[in-house]
């Protein structure tokens, strides 16, 4: 199994305007149905720095329920269930990207068996871009809202390469 992951905030959406950006939701329904070399689907993953880190259990579940009602907004929940499986928060792990504990945490909760090798990881930020690639994940720095830099700056033009992903052999 391979993980396409994505950043929320400033890659799918435009965070100041809380709106899905150009492209969004044909891209995660064309990486849906996408399948690997063994013609298994990809699990579309979420990981975001949300919430403040050493919380309590109260204020965690606050969080992953505003957070969910953010996906339920943009109409994209259905991408990510379920959620306790495919979205990790940084309130939840207790640390935020580009920390390893986050990054291991969505390969813990997905499959225990994956390593950084199964991730591709999509985020506007480059520094958690260069800290997920030195994990050995394939990482695409994307040019987010007032971005000036990345690798591709539409969501469409990831297809090409998640699809490249898919099909590689380790």
């Amino acid at each position: 199994m391979k993980v396409i992951l994505f950043d929320l905030g400033n890659t799918l959406e435009d965070q100041q305007r809380e709106v899905l950006l150009p492209g969004a939701m044909r891209t995660l329904n064309a990486v849906r149905a996408m399948r690997d070399l063994e013609g298994r689907a990809t699990a579309l993953a979420l990981v975001s720095d949300f919430g403040e880190t050493g919380a309590t259990p109260q204020q965690i579940l606050a969080s992953q329920n505003e957070y969910y009602a953010i996906l339920d907004g943009h109409n994209i929940r259905r991408f990510f269930e379920p959620v306790a499986r495919r979205v990790v928060l940084s309130i939840e792990v207790g640390a935020l990207k580009p920390d390893r504990k986050i990054f291991q945490a969505v390969i813990d909760r997905i499959d225990a068996s994956l390593s950084f090798a199964d991730l591709f990881f999509v985020t506007e930020r480059r520094s958690h871009i260069l800290a997920a690639r030195a994990l050995g994940m394939r990482a695409v720095h994307f040019k987010g809202p007032r971005e000036t830099t990345g690798d591709v700056t539409r969501l469409l033009d990831l297809l090409p390469l998640v699809r490249n992903f898919l099909q590689a052999t380790v």
